[in-house]
């Protein structure tokens, strides 16, 4: 939700208290009902070795930094997947392997390594390019699952190969359950200067871009279905006025497709067909915000025609930071018409309305999980100085901790496949970009120049695409 909005929130209501103190570190939930569990639940996980991959014919400089970068890559990748156990390489045997005749599945299965997968492979750097290899085996029927070969032309491809074929393997792996998310991309805004731009990087923080250059202040990013527009609101040099921009990522350059007729308008959410945006704005004979609904498909193909804007709440409370659940037919909001700001949902028509947090404090910022189970937000609990991430099961209202320890986390925004969180953090002095996994474990800064908010992370693209 807009900042500006947090001063009007102040927590002077009588609230209950917090029955003991969060620890040091990510993941400690000791002061909740219980450890956030992965989604999908995992009783047994696979064991995967990742051999390092090696020249395929002559090891040149060339060479041994592509398969560096390429080894360091995808093992981070499957590791951050949170979806198998990886022993530790000090383990492997010594022989390096180039190709399925090298390897000998019977040194792969003792008692110290006792894997079910094997990935490996080899890489070659000449004048012509980049040829690379990539192989999954099952050690225990030594049956090849994967076998791509890769031709590169471009040194910053390794990387991307890398996180290419890191997806194949948690696909396999799977049974199509997962696609990854090493090549997902996240969106945030940085303030370097007297500007906030919105960029783009990889997921794991390399490979930034701006998307917009502007001088004003672009903030609250969101991704359209298949990762075709980025939606978020600016305030351009000289205006008075926030506006509600839609940038197309395919080449086209970033329009109002909104005329929102107010100063202020914030949190837009692109509905799961993409046809809609939920947003948070003030309209011109009231002094607080609502959550409307702007039909933009028209706009988006370039038809023409207004966007018919909706107010689904009409309260004399402050109404924002809408999320879409992902049928379309629900959304979550943050309200203070109960006294604090806390989680409230209702049908997309604006029926049927019902307060989901209740122990008080200062809720914001909630994004709705990809399978509907859950909703992450930020919390200020009651007596407490700082928000941390949590998580709420919507049918039961059972809430977990995801953060702790130092500085305030805000912002939480869900993975495409529902396992990982990305949100901004002060920990570190500033605000920056971070990553974990649900269950707050393998935590991970992303950025670290500037001052960084706002993350949104992608969704997948259509196979087809």
């Amino acid at each position: 939700m807009n900042r500006l909005l947090v001063t009007a929130w102040l927590l002077l209501w009588p609230c209950l208290l917090w029955a003991q103190q969060p620890q040091e570190g990510a993941g400690s939930g000791q002061d909740q009902q219980g450890q956030v569990e992965i989604n999908p639940d995992v009783t047994t996980q696979a064991r995967v070795a990742v051999a390092d991959f090696v020249a395929r014919t002559s090891a040149n400089r060339a060479t041994e930094e592509a398969a560096e970068t390429f080894n360091r890559v995808l093992w981070d990748d499957l590791e951050f997947s949170a979806r198998f156990e990886m022993p530790s390489k000090s383990f492997y045997p010594l022989r390096p392997i180039r190709n399925a005749s090298d390897v000998s599945f019977e040194d792969w299965q003792v008692p110290t390594l006792d894997v079910d997968y094997l990935a490996f492979g080899n890489i070659q750097v000449d004048v012509n390019g980049t040829v690379l290899e990539a192989f999954l085996y099952d050690v225990g029927t030594r049956e090849q699952i994967i076998g791509q070969r890769y031709r590169l032309t471009r040194t910053e491809q390794i990387r991307r190969s890398a996180h290419a074929f890191a997806d194949q393997v948690v696909f396999n792996l799977t049974a199509g359950a997962s696609r990854g998310v090493a090549q997902t991309q996240i969106a945030f805004t940085s303030e370097k200067g007297g500007s906030k731009e919105i960029y783009v990087v990889d997921y794991d923080g390399f490979n930034e871009r701006t998307i917009t250059a502007n001088d004003g202040l672009n903030k609250f990013p969101d991704w359209s279905n298949e990762n075709r527009y980025l939606a978020f609101v600016t305030n351009l040099p000289g205006s008075a006025r926030w506006e509600l921009w839609v940038q197309d990522l395919e080449g086209a350059s970033g329009r109002q497709v909104i005329q929102v007729p107010t100063t202020y308008v914030s949190s837009p959410s692109f509905s799961p067909d993409g046809s809609r945006l939920a947003l948070s704005a003030r309209a011109v004979d009231k002094s607080d915000p609502d959550v409307f609904i702007a039909d933009i498909e028209r706009a988006l193909s370039g038809q023409g025609g207004g966007s018919r804007l909706r107010n689904l709440t009409n309260h004399p409370s402050i109404d924002t930071a809408p999320t879409w659940s992902p049928t379309g037919r629900q959304l979550a909001f943050i309200s203070d018409r109960s006294g604090t700001p806390q989680i409230w949902m209702m049908d997309a028509d604006g029926s049927n309305l019902r307060r989901l947090t209740q122990d008080g404090g200062h809720c914001d910022s909630p994004d709705w999980s990809p399978d509907g189970r859950r909703i992450a937000f930020s919390w200020q609990a009651p007596r407490q100085w700082k928000h941390d991430i949590f998580i709420i099961d919507v049918a039961t209202g059972v809430t977990n901790q995801v953060t702790s320890g130092r500085g305030s986390a805000e912002n939480p925004h869900w993975s495409p496949d529902g396992r990982h969180l990305v949100f901004q953090s002060t920990r570190t002095g500033s605000k920056q970009i971070f990553i974990v996994n649900v269950d707050g474990e393998n935590l991970k800064q992303i950025t670290a120049y500037g001052i960084n908010e706002n993350p949104a992370w992608s969704g997948y693209r259509s196979l087809e695409r």
